[in-house]
């Protein structure tokens, strides 16, 4: 228990045992005052009754309005002078009342028990030994003026035998209770921490929760349910924003779980309800998971799984693939060869050559390196680049270069970009090449004003994707063309990813093809922190 607790639970006690004082002493006094001209209240000394009795109704009030009024911490002396003077007071009334017949002195009871309660228990059993001594010193001094029975004695000493055994009883039920309120504490602060931690681990699961009535009330959601239900924040308890067929779903006293599709996207989720209780009127817990999240991480397992394999197989592959290259090239460089051997050796080259590239993009896709970020301006960056990049095929070709503005940082990994401009470029220029005498490649770089982000368009006057293969283009060993290995434009889109780059392909307003990489923030990494 902490000293803030302690106090206030001793000054509430302090504030009942005041007001009990004072109502003691009205009583009796009003007692002494309207009551019978036979009482035995005083009947010994009746001057001395009434001035004890005025007095301690004058020192109750006092004590009660300090401890009501008056919140300082209370010393132990303070204490044991207001039980003194319950002592010394009681046993005078007691006295002038024709001593322990008049029952005075059990009022003691209340008084040790309360400072068996509020002191240590070294100071409560002297106030227990000091309430025994003076009742039976009470006793004796009635000895000096009359005969005193022994049965007085013997009364005075069961009197004492009570008030330490309320002292001994009081404390031990005290420090039980003190036990109990501290271990009621610690299991409450325990629940909740224990509280506040699922809580976090709820908000941060990347499946939805929603715990609702049967009526569809939300009583807890997390952000990943209020992303996938587009249920706007913070969440009331209607059930204005809860699809209808959750509430259906709620309704059934049946655990379910069936596939929905939900909000203005259509996204498909999967739902699995259980009742939280047996009562058919208790809450629902709601999973929700989006399906195609699902999807695309068994996807990726595959895809993981597939480039181990394949990278295993290009190690092996490559050996044999490049003995059979140098002795195509030797067999071309023979004198005696004839035009058609030659043709058959130039097939075996190229075809070794496209194998050769095939292993090489795989083996970069299983390396997974992650990405080594860098600030720098893209404009500046890009120049200097299409100054030493040439196509691999060394196609005729014309670079136009559009910078149309300042201050246009990116946060990315210098070397992936280059590479994923160099794949995008060197496919422009195939394309360009085979439908125009000459190819054109165009770099315009643009930036929204509203986000400060900055996006590079790679535009080529080449004949474009169809329609319908648009949708299919970063699938890995997707192509079009015959001497195509479909991995060139997956590897881009891969490294795009893990740049936090946005790659995707468009036509422009005049019909030309054109692939736009749009770049977060670069202050991206310094906002994450």
């Amino acid at each position: 228990m902490s000293f803030a607790q302690e106090f206030s639970q001793q000054r509430a006690i302090m504030r009942v045992y005041s007001a009990y004082r004072f109502v003691l002493a009205a009583m009796i006094l009003i007692a002494l005052v309207f009551g019978p001209a036979n009482s035995t209240l005083g009947i010994t000394a009746p001057k001395w009754f009434a001035i004890a009795v005025i007095g301690y109704v004058l020192f109750a009030l006092l004590a009660l309005f300090i401890h009501t009024l008056f919140s300082q911490r209370y010393s132990q002396t303070q204490l044991f002078f207001e039980f003194f003077v319950d002592i010394g007071v009681i046993m005078v009334m007691s006295y002038c009342s024709g001593s322990a017949e008049s029952g005075l002195p059990l009022l003691l009871i209340v008084t040790i028990s309360a400072a068996s309660i509020v002191m240590p228990s070294q100071l409560s059993l002297a106030i227990a030994a000091l309430a025994t001594i003076s009742t039976i010193s009470e006793v004796a001094a009635h000895t000096l003026s009359e005969r005193v029975s022994a049965q007085r004695f013997i009364v005075a000493g069961m009197t004492g035998t009570a008030y330490f055994s309320a002292a001994i009883a009081i404390r031990y039920l005290s420090s039980r209770i003190v036990k109990t309120q501290q271990l009621a504490e610690r299991r409450r602060a325990d629940i909740e921490q224990l509280s506040r931690i699922n809580q976090r681990i709820v908000q941060r699961m990347q499946t939805g929760i929603v715990v609702m009535s049967r009526s569809g009330q939300i009583k807890l959601i997390n952000a990943a349910a209020t992303e996938l239900l587009d249920i706007p924040t913070p969440v009331s308890n209607s059930n204005n924003y809860v699809p209808t067929i959750l509430i259906d779903m709620a309704r059934s006293a049946d655990n379910s779980s069936k596939v929905i599709s939900i909000g203005s996207r259509h996204l498909d989720v999967h739902v699995n309800m259980s009742v939280l209780e047996q009562s058919k009127d208790s809450d629902r817990l709601l999973y929700i998971e989006n399906i195609s999240k699902i999807t695309q991480r068994a996807q990726n397992l595959k895809l993981a799984s597939l480039g181990r394999f394949t990278a295993s197989i290009a190690h092996e592959i490559r050996n044999p693939l490049s003995a059979i290259s140098h002795a195509a090239q030797l067999l071309a460089e023979s004198p005696d060869l004839q035009a058609a051997d030659q043709r058959f050796a130039a097939i075996i080259q190229n075809h070794a050559m496209r194998m050769n590239d095939i292993i090489k993009n795989i083996l970069e896709m299983s390396r997974g390196r992650s990405p080594e970020p860098a600030r720098f301006g893209l404009s500046a960056w890009l120049e200097k680049f299409l100054d030493d990049w040439q196509p691999a095929s060394h196609t005729p070709l014309d670079i136009e270069f559009d910078k149309a503005f300042e201050n246009d940082d990116v946060n990315v990994d210098r070397s992936q970009l280059a590479q994923i401009i160099s794949n995008i470029a060197e496919n422009g220029a195939r394309h360009g090449a085979q439908t125009n005498d000459q190819a054109v490649l165009i770099f315009r770089c643009l930036k929204n004003p509203s986000s400060g982000t900055v996006s590079l368009d790679i535009i080529d006057n080449g004949p474009g994707i169809k329609p319908e293969d648009e949708d299919k283009i970063f699938e890995p060993f997707f192509t079009t063309q015959e001497q195509g290995n479909g991995l060139g434009l997956y590897l881009c889109r891969e490294l795009c990813l893990a740049n936090q780059i946005h790659i995707y392909y468009r036509r422009t307003e005049s019909g030309e093809s054109c692939f736009r990489l749009q770049f977060s923030h670069p202050d991206r990494g310094a906002l994450a922190e």
